[in-house]
């Protein structure tokens, strides 16, 4: 059957209900607009920050009497190798104990010790214990992260914010540089849907399934960096994915938080050695994250690791912090009849986090009038590396800040003209119902290997040309791919995302011949200041993605450009 198309009208239309999309929809609607959330799947039970540990950096007095704004905001420039947008850096450290302890008034309760005091930890790379958690003994260890979204669920809701779950964004729709609608499949009703709207924020999280080993779930495909791309916004430092060195493989599969190292846990070999000060004799297990997934990776190269992992050794952290601060491993080693800190644990990197993204202005506004980005989906706050804790706090602080801009933007813009059905059925994808061709699934599968072993923790010239060149095959196969139904076109429009996406990170890539933060290349090993202290940017022009670098001018530091790169 071939879908019907229905229309509908919002003045602010958010891609993704994860934490970032959910924060900029109350915004949006407080500041008097109408707005729509469409979600892949359901509206804040989806996305990363399901799964996110619940970490939430704050720079405050009130949490570390010694920590003040700009020292969180000179960790975290630290952590960037000098590749951060200074302006994006700014924004999130002064916003962030205003919009962290704002999450209150929403239903959200931060976790506290027996004592009643707020649990603290120092994760790697901070100066300070800056990072706080959220009250989550109540939820399963793999969404926790409703403690946030759930209550920021509810409340948007009451204000009246419409929520399109099962309705992924195939495409955005601009004219003459400014934002007009979305093309969105209903996937339960089989229809396609157009929204006109003023403004559209994106917020669908990152591309972490893009790539074979991963934490994220399973709806993070690249989607916002492809919608951006093609309604012609520009990206920058796609060629740093944060490889999240603790991913738990035995005896369970779970994140375990980097925190813990600031609290005693430290990493060994298979023959008990404590590696980690070998590689970074300062830093040693309070490494970042960059940092401990190259050595962990080295290790197992050099045959010293424990089924393509290490070991995570927790017997260091006290006995009462493990039982409060990390109830639910401890818990989940109980169920398997074993103690958290005496049995062994074993952890592997795996893709994380994106450190780039769309490349937006100190309002949080693209190059594309009318688009806007928040959390994940935006490039340029954690350069090439980023801080623990620092994700969720950007969620909240820009998609407060977006939502609150789209809002005024779309109470200047007059409604945009109404597409009609000539129009409408000129975005409809190219495809054909047909039983013939390669698997959809079975190309993903392909394409998320290729990007591991070619585009992942250790990168070479040789390994990325191929790379590019398996991703050019595999483009070309989709065109001919099983489309049975209504719902494969949703996964062929999802891997098409996931294909754009990885050109373009697989590009950025290539362009830097150097080693910086999260991106090793064996071919150039060494940090090149001299030639390399500048951005990746990324487009789509008439030849297809292109890429390009740009040195940061001398003056970044104290004045920084207030619109996107173009």
């Amino acid at each position: 059957m071939t879908p019907t198309v229905d229309q509908l009208d919002t003045d602010v239309l958010i891609v993704g209900g994860g934490l970032a999309g959910l924060r900029a929809a109350i915004a949006a609607a407080e500041g008097g607009v109408s707005v729509m959330v469409a979600c892949k799947r359901k509206a804040g039970r989806s996305g990363n920050t399901l799964v996110a540990e619940g970490g939430i950096a704050v720079s405050s007095s009130d949490v570390d009497p010694g920590d003040s704004i700009e020292q969180h905001i000179e960790d975290t420039l630290t952590s960037g190798k000098g590749l951060c947008d200074p302006v994006l850096t700014r924004l999130l450290a002064e916003n962030s104990e205003k919009e962290v302890f704002g999450l209150s008034r929403f239903g959200v309760v931060l976790g506290r010790d027996k004592s009643g005091d707020l649990l603290r930890g120092q994760p790697p790379g901070h100066t300070k214990r800056r990072s706080l958690r959220t009250e989550t003994d109540h939820l399963p260890k793999n969404a926790r992260g409703q403690s946030i979204t759930l209550p920021l669920l509810k409340f948007a809701e009451n204000l009246g914010v419409t929520f399109l779950d099962r309705t992924p964004v195939l495409r955005l729709v601009s004219r003459d540089g400014a934002i007009e609608g979305a093309l969105t499949m209903d996937e339960e009703k089989e229809r396609y849907l157009f929204i006109r709207t003023k403004a559209i924020i994106i917020a669908a999280g990152g591309a972490g399934q893009m790539f074979s080993h991963t934490n994220n779930t399973a709806d993070i495909t690249g989607d916002s960096y492809a919608l951006a791309l093609d309604a012609g916004a520009t990206l920058r430092d796609l060629e740093f994915p944060q490889f999240y060195p603790n991913w738990g493989i035995s005896p369970f599969r779970s994140t375990i938080s980097s925190v813990m190292m600031g609290d005693g846990a430290i990493l060994r070999n298979k023959d008990q050695e404590r590696f980690m000060p070998r590689y970074y004799p300062e830093a040693k297990d309070m490494a970042t994250r960059d940092q401990t997934s190259l050595a962990i990776f080295r290790e197992v190269q050099a045959g010293r690791g424990v089924e393509g992992g290490v070991y995570f050794d927790a017997s260091g952290v006290d006995r009462e912090v493990l039982e409060v601060k990390y109830h639910h491993l401890t818990e989940a080693m109980r169920r398997l009849g074993l103690e958290f800190g005496k049995d062994p644990v074993i952890i592997t990197p795996v893709v994380h986090h994106y450190m780039g993204g769309i490349s937006v202005n100190g309002h949080l506004e693209s190059g594309v009038r009318g688009l806007l980005a928040a959390g994940e989906a935006c490039g340029g706050t954690h350069g090439a590396n980023r801080l623990s804790g620092n994700a969720l706090s950007e969620c909240v602080v820009f998609g407060a800040l977006s939502g609150a801009a789209a809002a005024e933007y779309a109470k200047r813009r007059e409604v945009p003209h109404s597409a009609g059905e000539e129009s409408i059925a000129a975005m409809l994808p190219p495809l054909a119902f047909q039983e013939e061709g390669p698997d959809i699934a079975d190309l993903r599968r392909e394409m998320r290997e290729i990007n591991w072993k070619k585009n992942g923790i250790i990168r070479t010239e040789e390994n990325l040309l191929a790379g590019l060149g398996a991703i050019g095959k595999i483009r070309d196969l989709l065109q001919g791919g099983k489309i049975r139904k209504p719902d494969h076109i949703i996964r062929y429009h999802e891997l098409l995302n996931m294909l754009d996406t990885s050109e373009a990170a697989i590009r950025s890539a290539l362009i830097r011949k150097e080693s910086r933060g999260a991106h090793f290349r064996e071919d150039y090993p060494k940090e090149d200041n001299e030639n390399w202290l500048g951005n990746v940017f990324v487009r789509k022009g008439d030849a297809g993605i292109e890429a390009w670098f740009e040195p940061i001018p001398a003056s970044v530091e104290t004045k920084a450009s207030s619109a996107p790169a173009k």
